[in-house]
């Protein structure tokens, strides 16, 4: 089992990010769900962070790269909100999150 490990999302400045971002990266939320995007032009491991259907941003790509293979070999993970990354004078923002694997836990 992947022991967890902290992470800033990549990717936070295209399509809605940002808006999705300030909507729903909070501790309120407190999970994310982790989706590999096999057809992602940019990066063939790409692995999205989502909530509903607004996705937040992507890990990166080194990130990617070791959780791919294990997400398509039916591992599955969930990101964790630890923080949301804001400095003024900035506008933009990212998200700091905690990646757990999930296949492995106990049921209720």
């Amino acid at each position: 089992m992947l022991q967890p490990f902290y992470t800033k999302l990549a990717g936070v400045t295209f399509g809605n990010s940002q808006e999705n971002i300030k909507k729903w990266g909070c501790a309120d939320v407190g999970y994310f769900n982790l989706e590999r995007e096999h057809d992602n032009p940019h990066d063939h491991n790409a692995v999205g962070v989502w909530f509903l259907r607004d996705r937040l941003g992507y890990l990166q790509k080194s990130v990617a790269a070791k959780l791919a293979p294990m997400m398509d070999g039916g591992a599955s993970f969930s990101a964790e909100f630890v923080c949301r990354n804001e400095y003024a004078p900035y506008e933009n923002v990212g998200l700091t999150v905690r990646i757990v694997e999930t296949t492995n836990l106990p049921m209720a």
